[in-house]
């Protein structure tokens, strides 16, 4: 969504909660017409494409092409308007990792009143297919996240050379 002339930038997190908002709707008429099972499958597969095309935009934008250094750039979007408390930031020549220690968009979900099976899979199932779609170099490791239930999310980018 793109703001109008003139007006304030909407943030990733505003973004996220009208897409949410829009996707539990469209989970629960599907929860009605399919079952729970098919439901949650089409929310996956919606949300990892929106992901995956996301990723290949932000790559895309990169003055030398695809690097973990462009790479690092987003976490400043992810955590605009305080969307996501990150700490421990480390950084090497091929590897960048962090710990997520508040995530908003989980605690606003919740505040949404979606259903749980959604908060992890319209939030946390973006971050792989964003890596994939930015560039195939790239891999994510993330063990564990704060919407499911771990006290917080730890990533590491790892920028493998071929």
């Amino acid at each position: 969504m793109k703001p109008e002339e003139g007006s304030a930038p909407v943030t990733m997190l505003a973004q996220r909660c009208f897409e949410a908002a829009m996707l539990a709707e469209v989970y629960a008429v599907l929860v009605e017409r399919c079952g729970k099972e098919t439901a949650l499958g089409v929310i996956e597969e919606t949300v990892e494409r929106a992901a995956l095309e996301a990723g290949k935009r932000f790559a895309a934008k990169a003055p030398d092409g695809p690097s973990l250094t462009h790479f690092a750039a987003v976490t400043d979007m992810w955590r605009a308007g305080g969307a996501l408390t990150i700490e421990n930031v480390r950084r090497e020549p091929d590897r960048l990792s962090f710990d997520v220690t508040r995530c908003r968009y989980a605690e606003r979900y919740r505040e949404m009143g979606l259903p749980e099976e959604l908060v992890t899979r319209i939030s946390c199932l973006r971050d792989g297919a964003f890596v994939a779609g930015y560039c195939d170099k790239l891999r994510l490791t993330r063990p564990g996240t704060i919407a499911s239930g771990a006290d917080r999310c730890p990533f590491t980018f790892i920028w493998e050379k071929r």
